[in-house]
């Protein structure tokens, strides 16, 4: 409605020379909690270094507890619609999570004249588009640092630091909930379930994990990366994505026998006709970066034409983390607003509508295929007949033995091939009898080597 959009302008153009800056968060919860504690508790010294004062002025919980109290002495509100529509607040920081409530807040502080910062990924990865649309539409920025990998600064990075060169490729570990799990089973020798309820038992995994070691976490934020890096839009629905439940014990003894480790790595890389995106886990080289990468901590490489590939490390989640990266988005916004100059976020990607091929992965890799069956004679030959009968050539077979025949795992590593083929491969042999579970097929990637 064109009243609607006129009194957004309005409020926007209100936002000029305004000292202190007032922030109100939605969500109250880890990330809002802490995002509102450690602003408090820095308030003299970011007023020094960035020469604007910043604070709270309202918070809003979904399930608040009886008479809490929030930061500042502030009551904690039941409803958002108390904090987007307050005169009093400038900035909406939206810390709910999910995309239902979380879409209604931004949508109605973009439209309310307010700007918004966001660590919700999965918002972004479906929502982006339109809310960047919205927020041009009305001349207000969106900040989304903190909605990858939490407080390591890559978005940054890649839109700032590296916008004049071209990238070529984005990827790494951004799950710390799956990199966790991996880690504990690699250095305890534990199965997948005793890992996961390590983590869970250690705060870093949800009573419902699904989103983390299904790879649905790390399939949105290399969406996001993707989009910023190429300033192409991407489909989420068409990324393909392999989670870790089928990782063993079994395979990282195997991995080790191969000197390598396994990680789960979500990737982004350019193409001559497009990108090719994926989450899975890859076989890794021990004394590679990737594989160097234990518990919950994430690492992003960025590869440039010209620079080369950067590494970004750090703590990928938690409250303090997270809310670190929030508040860098709030306090560059709310500089912006004391100059009178807080106008629509230009990321690319974002304001791009038209789709992008998503691609096969553009090298011949080696694969590693870790077979369990009900052992019997000419199991290997079969299976060597079915890997033949694709054009592959294989490289080693593993079999450690005295293993039970009942349930018995070996590998098959094959010569570089393209995926494609590998997947052919994988599901002939699937369809044989002796088979107790599906293959688990990785890549055999050196990173260093493919995206250099």
């Amino acid at each position: 409605m064109p009243e609607v959009k006129e009194a957004a302008l309005a409020n926007s153009q209100q936002l000029v020379a305004r000292n202190p800056v007032r922030v109100g968060i939605v969500g109250y919860g880890t990330v809002g909690k802490a995002t509102a504690e450690i602003l408090t508790a820095n308030a003299q010294e970011i007023a020094r270094r960035i020469g604007v004062s910043v604070l709270v002025t309202r918070t809003c919980r979904r399930s608040p507890r009886p008479l809490e109290m929030g930061i500042n002495g502030l009551p904690v509100t039941r409803n958002w619609q108390d904090v987007v529509f307050a005169d009093d607040v400038d900035i909406v920081v939206e810390a709910v999570g999910g995309t239902d409530v979380a879409l209604q807040v931004l949508r109605a502080a973009l439209e309310n004249g307010k700007a918004v910062v966001t660590a919700n990924k999965a918002l972004l990865a479906q929502h982006g588009e339109e809310l960047f649309c919205l927020a041009k539409q009305n001349n207000l920025p969106i900040g989304i640092e903190a909605s990858v990998a939490g407080g390591v600064p890559v978005i940054r990075a890649i839109s700032e630091a590296l916008a004049a060169d071209r990238i070529q490729a984005v990827y790494g570990i951004v799950n710390g909930t799956s990199n966790y799990i991996l880690t504990q089973m690699e250095q305890h020798g534990i199965e997948f379930a005793e890992a996961l309820e390590q983590a869970q038992k250690a705060g870093y995994a949800e009573a419902d994990p699904s989103l983390d070691i299904d790879g649905l976490d790390a399939r949105d934020k290399i969406a996001i990366l993707a989009r910023i890096a190429f300033g192409l839009a991407v489909n989420i629905a068409e990324i393909p994505v392999t989670g870790i439940r089928q990782v063993t014990a079994t395979d990282f003894h195997y991995a080790h026998r191969l000197n390598s480790t396994i990680r789960l790595v979500a990737s982004a890389e350019r193409t001559g006709d497009g990108v090719h995106l994926a989450v899975q886990p890859w076989l890794e080289p021990r004394d590679s970066m990737l594989a160097k990468v234990d518990g919950a901590n994430n690492a992003i490489f960025i590869a440039g034409e010209r620079v080369g590939t950067q590494m970004l490390y750090g703590r990928g989640a938690g409250g303090s983390a997270t809310g670190t990266a929030v508040l860098s988005d709030v306090l560059q916004i709310a500089q912006q607003i004391a100059r009178g100059g807080a106008s629509a976020s230009g990321l690319a990607g974002f304001h791009n509508g038209k789709r992008t091929p998503l691609l096969p992965r553009p090298h011949a890799v080696s694969w590693f295929l870790r077979l369990t069956v009900q052992d019997r004679p000419g199991i290997l030959a079969r299976t060597a007949e079915a890997i033949a009968h694709c054009g592959i050539n294989i490289d080693s077979v593993i079999q450690e033995p005295h293993m039970p025949k009942d349930n018995l795992s070996f590998v098959i590593t094959l010569e570089p091939i393209c995926e494609k083929t590998a997947r052919e491969a994988v599901q002939a042999i699937n369809q044989f009898e002796f088979m107790k579970s599906p293959v688990l097929l990785l890549p055999m990637i050196s990173s260093a080597e493919e995206h250099v």
